[in-house]
């Protein structure tokens, strides 16, 4: 099965929040997750059916713009969400990424939601799926996630045990730092693990299209 991550962001000139840049401040990114299962198909199908690839799940995630003050970040982040919010205030203020981190990024990723329709869940198709998106965007740059189940699971876990499997999960990604008391998992300079790019990349060539403005 071959991976198509189609990513959109969107650009409005005139800010909600009272930043008139505010997505160049923070840009939000929804990824389409689809799978093409052609070659999965017999000769008989292949034959009769047009077949194109099937949604199984989505990336929404949002890039935090370093060039600008950090302050303005935390603000406008603080308007979309608190998870976000969160997530910046820790980074950006408390973490002191000027201190901290071996050379100062251009862009920090927030990996709010992946989401795998269940009938696709077992085959890591979302850790794949991110790590296509990472690489496509987020090459070297900081990323971080705050660790937690998707929307449909959290009734399945305890609070603990859910954010424990998470973060195992997403350090198979390349996210190794933790803080336990914010709940955040992040790297400060994020490159696709080995064992991760040659199971994407030998068995598959994943589809990558380009970033669509609209």
């Amino acid at each position: 099965m071959n991976l198509i991550v189609e990513t959109t962001t969107s650009f409005c000139n005139q800010g909600i929040y009272g930043f008139d840049c505010e997505d160049l401040l923070i840009t939000n990114f929804y990824s389409e997750i689809k799978g093409d299962f052609s070659d999965e198909l017999s000769e008989e199908e292949d034959d009769e059916t047009e077949y194109a690839p099937e949604s199984i799940g989505y990336i929404n995630s949002y890039r935090f713009n370093l060039k600008y003050d950090y302050g303005d970040l935390c603000i406008v982040a603080d308007n979309i969400s608190q998870y976000l919010s969160y997530f910046a205030s820790f980074l950006l203020l408390e973490n002191n990424i000027e201190d901290d981190f071996m050379s100062i990024p251009d862009y920090i990723y927030y990996i709010n939601t992946v989401f795998i329709e269940p009938k696709y869940r077992g085959h890591s198709y979302g850790l794949k799926a991110l790590a296509v998106f990472l690489e496509m965007f987020a090459w070297g740059q900081v990323v971080g996630c705050h660790p937690c189940p998707i929307h449909d699971l959290t009734t399945k876990y305890s609070e603990s045990k859910g954010k424990l499997l998470m973060r195992r999960y997403w350090r198979r990604v390349g996210l190794t730092s933790y803080s336990k008391k914010h709940n955040i998992l992040w790297t400060e300079d994020w490159y696709m693990p080995t064992w991760l790019n040659s199971l994407i990349f030998s068995k598959q060539k994943p589809c990558f299209r380009q970033n669509k403005q609209i």
